[in-house]
């Protein structure tokens, strides 16, 4: 549970952060540049603790259905909340497009679970569903690294290499999280078992 809080507290964080590099950017390039990096590695962090804490409960049979809520509301609070103000920040639009696919599947999969919470079902956590956000987790990654290394003057390399895996590894989420969607309406669509 003290990891998921910390996976929850770090997405306005690293929000904030994001906010102050975008502020900074045309005053102090090297700042600007700093706070990326400290937020790509707060965000790999907040990340590892969604491994971390998914795997200790598992090993130590701690695993709850709160736990298991809270859970997934870490990982959409530290995703949404980092897309939203990349998309206000850096994002380049064909970012913006996979961003707004992300968090547009994720706000109709939380309603269609609710709903089918109402009516006593469940909609259990999809494979692809977790492919997905570790997708989006390095894509972001990618991009707050590059965003890093571009103001603080890296080789020209990294910072294309950088460019196309945040763009790839985004565009691929956007992807799954529309199959996994998908997936989860032929679940939600098949009759509930008597």
């Amino acid at each position: 549970m003290i990891l998921t809080i910390i996976r929850l507290a770090m997405g306005p964080v690293i929000a904030a952060l994001i906010l102050w590099a975008s502020t900074v950017l045309y005053s102090d390039r090297l700042l600007a540049g700093f706070i990326y990096a400290i937020s790509a590695i707060l965000f790999v962090i907040a990340s590892l603790t969604d491994w971390v804490d998914g795997w200790a409960a598992r090993k130590f049979d701690a695993v709850s259905p709160l736990g298991a809520a809270l859970d997934h509301c870490a990982d959409k609070a530290l995703v949404t909340c980092v897309l939203i103000v990349l998309t206000f920040a850096s994002l380049t639009f064909d970012l913006v497009i996979a961003t707004l696919i992300i968090l547009a599947r994720d706000v109709f999969i939380s309603g269609l679970r609710e709903g089918l919470a109402n009516s006593g079902r469940a909609l259990p956590v999809d494979g692809v569903g977790k492919w997905k956000t570790a997708a989006i987790m390095a894509g972001v990654t990618a991009f707050l690294a590059y965003q890093a290394c571009s103001l603080l003057y890296a080789p020209a390399r990294v910072i294309l290499g950088l460019d196309w895996a945040s763009t790839g590894l985004l565009w691929i989420g956007a992807i799954l999280a529309l199959w996994s969607g998908l997936r989860y309406i032929s679940a939600a669509m098949k009759p509930a078992s008597a």
